[in-house]
């Protein structure tokens, strides 16, 4: 029994808060939302419904009206009871204008009562016969609108015609009218171009049959695709328009808008996923959330008041944790007090000053085991010039013990013992620089400028070996605290390599900039990237590039990028290299700016 009375239950705190959110707010709330969504549903589904109607209902009327002003143009034409009687150049010049006024005339010619061409924009020659399936048609009825077809260019077309008439009402010839309708392509697509339909929604115009003239996608008008829904198509023909949801045969829900083009008797159809037209009641869905959340806020007040003192020391132990996580052991946390978070951020301080003791362990350790590898790399580098000056001195004392010395021969074996001393040197020098670098000079330094003048410096070098260089900076005033000849060898000895990189010739770019390294809210590094268009390093290659004496070159030290490396990490920055076999090598360097 006493174990009961001990025991607390789990949570209590979140759990009230829990409880009282429940049955103050998040229930009303719920409830309430729930019914102004579902009426701003309807409301907002009948809105979309009735202005797709709309904009369908004026489509129609805006095809109607374009294709009765095209024919307009030629009634006004053959009404002019002197257009018969003109010359054949002044009929020329007449249909000529109107066809470079009118761009939707592909062709216009005026015929004989018999058919014979007495005038055209260019397709026809004179005193040819018009086709008599165009030309019977306009006879016969006066005024002729024919079927729309797919030119041989796959555009729209539609033969138009009216009679000739002189004072006497007798027919004496005809005029004759090849349409081009791509406006009904501008239509349809103008639908997608200005959003109106959103992203996923279709628009298209359809014959009386059900065959598309126009539609968003363009292969199913030159597949003779057709609409397959026969009430549509009979409604559109009856000269009704209405607006409805259906499925489509793939089962998506679609709000669709149709009306007719009475003349023609085609009918336009706007349609739209219901899921993008409905979108508003989505948002509006969103928004009701959103007051609830209002509400759920002004109750947590309460609970923020009493908790306010107990989340104050895990923020700040948040904190800590943070910035020990990001590698600044050297940070401790200010005591919380003599709870339990308190004895949590003592341990964790703890915890630092041990990681940063095994850290410096670790690299005491990496650097005696690197200073290792080396002097093996440098006693086996050593071995070889070291033999090959005793087998030249034995060379030379032989020479000496003879009566008659070759002077020219022991000047050789003596140079090259030479030689092979300053090689032993420079093998020396090279590991003493490894094993300990100087001490950085630093000082504030311009970085653009920097560059800019190790450029010039190489650029006569790099023009004669066919390499083009060019420098993009995002800001000319970069100012960083650094060893400015340290980093200038580093720059040079990248852009070294890269023109090694090119034998070929090629391109060298420079970017330099601000950016951001990890978390930081604002710029802290400056990023420096050396990008050319050489025959790149395999991946095999570029994991090894900054080890120390690995080289492909016959005459490469190996040196190079790993000290590049050593001083650019000395600054606290580092470097980065992208390589891909054949495409050229970007290698990018950061270094802190200045705070």
């Amino acid at each position: 029994m006493a174990q009961k009375k001990n025991r607390k239950f789990p949570h209590n705190l979140l759990t009230r808060l829990l409880v009282s959110h429940i049955f103050l707010v998040v229930i009303p709330l719920f409830l309430t939302g729930h019914i102004l969504s579902q009426a701003a549903k309807r409301s907002i589904e009948e809105t979309i419904k009735h202005r797709n109607l709309e904009i369908a209902n004026r489509a129609s009327k805006q095809v109607e009206q374009r294709l009765e002003s095209i024919r307009d143009i030629l009634r006004i034409i053959v009404e002019n009871p002197d257009f018969f009687e003109m010359s054949k150049i002044g009929k020329n010049l007449l249909l000529g204008d109107v066809y470079l006024k009118y761009p939707v005339f592909r062709s216009l010619v005026v015929t004989s009562a018999d058919g014979e061409i007495l005038s055209s924009t260019g397709l026809y020659s004179d005193s040819e016969i018009f086709p008599k399936s165009k030309f019977n048609p306009i006879k016969q009825q006066g005024s002729y609108a024919s079927e729309v077809y797919l030119s041989e260019e796959n555009l729209l077309i539609m033969d138009l015609g009216e009679i000739i008439t002189d004072r006497f009402d007798q027919i004496v010839g005809a005029l004759c009218a090849e349409v081009d309708l791509r406006e009904l392509w501008t239509l349809v697509d103008s639908f997608n171009e200005n959003k109106v339909l959103g992203e996923q929604g279709e628009a298209f115009i359809f014959k009386g049959d059900g065959q598309y003239l126009a539609h968003t996608d363009r292969t199913k008008v030159l597949a003779a695709a057709s609409l397959q829904d026969e009430v549509i198509i009979k409604d559109v023909r009856a000269g009704n328009s209405s607006s409805l949801l259906h499925k489509t045969p793939e089962g998506v829900e679609m709000i669709m808008a149709y009306a007719p083009i009475s003349s023609m008797h085609w009918g336009i159809v706007l349609q739209q996923p219901t899921s993008e037209a409905f979108a508003p009641a989505k948002r509006m869905q969103y928004q009701v959330l959103m007051l609830m959340l209002v509400g759920l806020a002004a109750a947590t007040l309460v609970a923020f008041l009493y908790t306010r003192n107990f989340l104050r020391p895990i923020d700040r132990l948040v904190t800590g944790i943070t910035k020990i996580s990001s590698g600044d052991l050297f940070y401790r946390i200010e005591p919380l007090g003599k709870d339990e978070i308190s004895q949590l951020a003592v341990h964790i301080n703890k915890m630092s000053a041990k990681l940063r003791t095994i850290q410096n362990q670790l690299k005491r350790t990496e650097r005696l085991e690197t200073l290792g590898k080396l002097a093996s790399v440098l006693s086996h580098e050593i071995r070889n010039p070291l033999n090959s000056m005793v087998i030249n001195m034995q060379i030379l004392r032989r020479g000496y013990n003879k009566n008659k010395a070759d002077t020219e021969k022991m000047d050789h074996y003596h140079n090259v013992v030479v030689s092979e001393i300053k090689r032993v040197d420079e093998l020396v020098s090279n590991f003493l620089m490894i094993a300990k670098p100087p001490k950085l000079e630093q000082s504030e330094c311009n970085l653009t400028n920097l560059i800019d003048e190790i450029i010039k410096s190489q650029q006569p070098i790099l023009l004669r070996q066919g390499i083009r260089t060019s420098r993009t900076f995002a800001e000319e005033d970069i100012v960083v605290f650094v060893d400015s000849n340290k980093l200038k060898q580093v720059f040079l000895n990248i852009m070294i390599n890269a023109a090694q990189a090119m034998p070929g010739g090629g391109k060298l770019t420079i970017e330099c900039g601000r950016t951001r390294l990890s978390d930081h809210d604002r710029p802290n590094v400056a990023k420096i990237v050396f990008r050319d268009t050489g025959k790149g390093i395999p991946v095999k290659i570029v994991k090894h590039i900054f080890d120390f004496y690995y080289s492909t070159k016959a005459s490469g030290t190996g040196l190079g990028l790993p000290v590049a490396q050593q001083i650019i990490e000395e600054h606290g920055g580092l470097i980065r290299v992208e390589s891909e076999a054949g495409k050229g090598t970007a290698i990018s360097v950061y270094i802190p700016l200045m705070q």
